[in-house]
């Protein structure tokens, strides 16, 4: 992809690298029914890793973190030793489409903002081979929030990820894939706003101020902002719904 050093420069200097928050994170492991002591859990496109500190915290289990970037499982992992978590948590650099597991492996499944790069039909698929019996997958996806969202708001997604739909399809393509779901919610804009957009606005001048005379990089980072600021005015129409389900 042109340009994803850049991107890559952007996004680990910002806390994640999509909107989440722990808080919500926690709500939607609670939201897991019958779980086991001590989880094997896999963080798919795990990132930085906020949601795989805290998902190690919360469930005291083993957190295999996958991300094909090795700088942020760096930074997963300088995380890690300082909270004590070394032990709880396994980076491992790899494509999320090359994922190399045994089949039925896994208590749970966990993938905060990124399944959509497999394809959300096809993540579905893969995440059911890899999960036990009675595994639980928990994800977030982005969706339309109202019946008729505005034609810049339509505009954007056509390009940027035609795969968005209402939270009703998703559901549908849940049980397609054979899985019961358990519960769903909205990420609140303050998901979108302190983690993400937030820290991303604050390190943008910064940049461009590096990059002046950096015609690609300066294309990205003009990206990034207009993405910014489609959310600060649309932000009712669309967002990232937790989708919690249970393999049967």
């Amino acid at each position: 992809m042109q340009g994803i050093e850049y991107i890559y420069e952007l996004c680990e200097a910002l806390p994640r690298s999509g909107p989440g928050d722990n808080v919500s994170t926690a709500k939607a492991y609670a939201a897991i029914p019958a779980k086991v002591e001590t989880p094997l859990i896999l963080d798919i496109g795990c990132g930085q890793g906020m949601q795989t500190i805290e998902l190690a915290k919360i469930s005291r289990g083993k957190i295999i973190a996958v991300d094909n970037h090795q700088g942020f499982l760096d930074l997963l992992l300088e995380q890690a030793k300082s909270e004590g978590l070394e032990d709880n948590v396994v980076p491992q650099n790899m494509s999320m489409q090359q994922m190399n597991f045994r089949n039925e492996v896994f208590d749970i499944i966990w993938s905060e903002g990124a399944l959509y790069n497999m394809g959300f039909e096809n993540g579905l698929r893969r995440c059911y081979q890899l999960l036990k019996p009675g595994g639980s997958l928990a994800l977030t996806e982005l969706v339309y929030l109202a019946a008729e969202p505005p034609a810049p708001v339509v505009d954007y997604f056509q390009h940027e990820y035609p795969d968005i739909a209402d939270v009703a399809s998703k559901i549908k393509q849940i049980e397609k894939a054979g899985f019961s779901m358990i519960d769903h919610f909205t990420l609140p804009e303050s998901s979108w706003l302190d983690n993400y957009y937030g820290p991303m606005e604050q390190q943008l001048p910064r940049l461009n101020d590096k990059y002046q005379d950096n015609k690609l990089a300066l294309s990205v980072f003009a990206d990034f902002q207009a993405e910014v600021d489609l959310y600060r005015q649309y932000s009712q129409y669309f967002g990232y719904e937790f989708l919690i389900m249970h393999k049967d």
